[in-house]
């Protein structure tokens, strides 16, 4: 593995910017971080003169694997296939550390990527392609719905066999939770599905009929994943009581709290608060939820994850400062050293920080836009991007 020296950049720390500065890597490691200027560098080293040298992203939540494999209800593509190119995707975007979410909703569900038999062959069909030649790092997050009796052996035996690197509990029960608004809720599968308007309303009223699973079951699994250093996050957290109930099962993360009160109730018993960075960009939530703009003016939100569209990890960092006044270290804590602390991996990634694995950008702002042209993981460059003008002398 080559050492070398990014050098000239404006270097994104946890806490400040150094201009100017430079980062030494041995052996795919951060081994100093320095305001030095290089004026005799080696073939090996890297100019990064006038641009942003920070450190690479870490999704804790991306529902996008399951739109790779099935981008249309009657599409269905090899999950090889799907993976990579969606690996390469991510490490254009920055993205340096994904955390695959599959959910496991049951045999009733109408969504075929999340029956359980299938959910399950994912699993460890990626589990296995994580294993070979990549371009970024890749975890796994099961988001586990609490009607799904039939499943809990699955989730334990994903447990105890080191398949998930994360588990969600999830209850999308129409009528609380992301869907407290029911219309809202059928609006949207009449135009996903096509169904008619009765057919919704059957669907609507079979699922919220559906029994769950017993606390006592779900407190099992609970201590199973900590016993196993898994860290266990709670889903559209919209009561005190779901939070208490969270708080007993030793969760640390509150994904997507749907209320601001909730959000700062989580934040004030010591989890991990996560919102979408789509919802920063979008100023937002499609679910008509919990605005992040709002929750990050009241100081409530730890991670941003990309959701579902994985640009806007990086476009909500610089949207954050541009259009927001954020402190830059302040919003790129979001998306690199926060997320790896609420996923305990911090000591080894999250930041540009001496003796971590070198995960690392190199960003060009073009009118307030990040474009990233370099992407190294584990000090290896895994993606270079060569922005060029379109000159008169080339015509098509």
């Amino acid at each position: 593995m080559t050492n070398y020296r990014i050098y000239g950049g404006n270097i994104v720390t946890p806490t400040s910017i150094i201009k100017n500065g430079t980062v030494e890597i041995e052996q795919g490691r951060i081994t100093n971080i320095s305001n030095t200027p290089i004026y005799s560098p080696n073939s090996s080293d890297v100019d990064a003169t006038g641009k942003w040298i920070m450190p690479g992203l870490i999704d804790t939540h991306s529902d996008t694997i399951e739109r790779e494999i099935q981008p249309r209800p009657g599409s269905v593509f090899p999950i090889e296939l799907s993976f990579f190119e969606l690996e390469r995707k991510l490490a254009v975007q920055g993205i340096t550390t994904i955390y695959h979410s599959l959910s496991m909703l049951g045999e009733r569900t109408d969504k075929y990527l999340r029956q359980n038999d299938l959910v399950r062959s994912l699993f460890y069909k990626l589990k296995e392609l994580a294993k070979q030649e990549h371009l970024v790092r890749h975890k796994l997050h099961l988001r586990f719905e609490i009607t799904n009796r039939e499943a809990v052996h699955v989730v334990e035996e994903f447990i105890e066999q080191g398949v998930i690197d994360q588990l969600s509990f999830m209850d999308h029960t129409p009528g609380q939770g992301q869907w407290r608004n029911i219309e809202l809720q059928k609006q949207l599968m009449m135009s996903q599905n096509h169904y008619t308007e009765e057919e919704t309303m059957e669907i609507l009223e079979e699922k919220k009929n559906l029994p769950k699973i017993d606390p006592s079951i779900l407190q099992k699994l609970a201590s199973l994943a900590a016993k196993h250093h898994i860290p266990l996050a709670s889903h559209d957290d919209d009561s005190i009581e779901k939070l208490e109930a969270m708080e007993g099962w030793d969760v640390s993360i509150s994904e997507f709290p749907i209320e601001l009160s909730i959000a700062k109730e989580a934040k004030a018993r010591g989890l991990h608060t996560v919102m979408g960075a789509p919802n920063v960009i979008l100023g937002r939530s499609h679910s008509e939820n919990l605005s992040a703009l709002e929750a990050l003016k009241e100081g409530v939100v730890d991670v941003l994850c990309s959701d579902y569209y994985p640009p806007s990890m990086i476009q909500s960092v610089f949207h954050l400062w541009k259009k927001h006044q954020y402190d830059l270290p302040f919003a790129m804590n979001l998306v690199s050293l926060n997320p790896a602390k609420a996923l305990g991996i911090s000591q080894q990634f999250g930041s540009i920080t001496e003796g971590k694995v070198a995960d690392i950008l190199v960003v060009n702002e073009k009118e307030e836009t990040p474009n990233i042209e370099q992407v190294f993981v584990g000090g290896n460059l895994v993606c270079g991007l060569h922005y060029i003008k379109q000159t008169s002398s080339i015509h098509v």
